[in-house]
C-alpha cells in the first residue's frame, strides 16, 4: 500500500512538471516559487543564449564583468556539449583576478542539473539559470567567503538562483 502511495504521489508530482513546463512564461514566473521550494536545481532564471549576454547584463546592473574567453579545458561541460568561458565579475568591493569565474552554457536543463551537485560537492559557489551557470572563484584564501557574498548579487543580476 505504501508503495501505491509513492507511486502516486510520484506520478502526481511528474504530471504537474509537465503541466508547468506547458504554462506560458508568466505562470513558469509564478509557479518558480513552488519549484524552487522542492529542488534547488530549478530551472528559474532568465535565458542567456551566450555568455556575452551574461556579461552584458551582470555590467547593466552595476557590477564590473570582462569578456568572455573561450576556455579550452575539457571538463564536464564540454563533454556533455557545453562550452564554458573563463571571466572576472566584481563589485565596488571586490578585487577579482581575470578568468577566476566562469560562465558555463549547457546544452540543456538536464546537464546543469547534474553540474549542480558535483560543484557543491567540490566547494563550489554558483549561480544558475535555465541552461547556464556562473561560476565563481573559491580556492585562493578568501576567495570562497568573497564568493558567497558575491553570489546575492549576481543571482539579482540574472535572475538566477545561488548554489553553494
Amino acid at each position: 500500500m505504501r508503495t501505491r502511495t509513492i507511486i502516486a504521489s510520484l506520478t502526481a508530482a511528474l504530471a504537474l512538471t509537465l503541466t508547468a513546463c506547458s504554462t506560458s512564461d508568466q505562470d513558469n514566473q509564478q509557479n518558480s516559487t513552488a519549484s524552487t521550494a522542492t529542488a534547488d536545481t530549478s530551472a528559474k532564471g532568465r535565458h542567456y543564449a551566450s555568455a556575452q549576454a551574461i556579461v552584458d547584463a551582470l555590467n547593466a546592473a552595476g557590477l564590473t564583468a570582462s569578456k568572455p574567453q573561450k576556455s579550452t579545458d575539457d571538463g564536464y561541460v564540454s563533454n556533455v556539449g557545453g562550452t564554458a568561458y573563463d571571466f572576472s565579475v566584481t563589485d565596488q568591493t571586490t578585487k577579482a583576478k581575470p578568468g577566476s569565474a566562469g560562465i558555463n552554457l549547457f546544452p540543456n536543463a538536464e546537464a546543469l542539473a547534474a553540474w549542480v551537485p558535483l560543484t557543491k560537492s567540490l566547494g563550489g559557489v554558483s549561480v544558475t539559470g535555465d541552461t547556464w551557470a556562473v561560476s565563481l572563484p573559491t580556492i585562493a584564501t578568501g576567495a570562497r567567503a568573497d564568493s558567497k557574498r558575491l553570489a546575492p548579487k549576481v543571482a539579482a543580476a540574472l535572475n538566477g538562483t545561488v548554489q553553494e
